[in-house]
C-alpha cells in the first residue's frame, strides 16, 4: 500500500492530537505545509486553499482538540479524534461534483 501525502498528514494530526505533551513547534507547522503542498499536487487537498494558512489552522485545530479533551475527559479519546479527522477531511478535500 502506498503511503500518500494525505495519509502522512492525517498521521501527523493523529500523532500530535493523541500526545498532548508534545510541543507544537514551528517545525510541525512547516511539516503540515509540506504535506499540504504534496496533497494539493496529488489532488487529495483542495487547490484553492492557501498552504501556509492551512498549516497554521491545522496546528490550531490540534491545540483546540487538546483543549476539548481537557474540558471533556468523559468523552472517549477515540470519539474526539474521529470527529477531528472528519472535520479536517471535509475541510481539506476538494468539493465533489454534484
Amino acid at each position: 500500500m502506498t503511503d500518500t501525502a494525505w495519509d502522512r498528514l492525517l498521521d501527523l494530526l493523529d500523532h500530535f492530537a493523541a500526545n498532548p505533551d508534545l510541543p507544537l513547534s514551528p517545525d510541525v507547522e512547516r511539516t503540515f505545509a509540506t504535506l499540504c503542498t504534496q496533497a494539493i499536487d496529488d489532488g487529495s487537498v483542495d487547490r484553492e486553499l492557501h498552504v501556509d494558512d492551512t498549516a497554521r489552522w491545522l496546528t490550531g485545530l490540534v491545540v483546540a482538540h487538546r483543549a476539548v479533551r481537557d474540558t471533556h475527559p468523559e468523552v472517549p479519546a477515540d470519539a474526539d479524534l474521529g470527529a477531528l479527522r472528519v472535520i479536517v477531511t471535509r475541510w481539506l478535500h476538494p468539493a465533489r461534483p454534484r
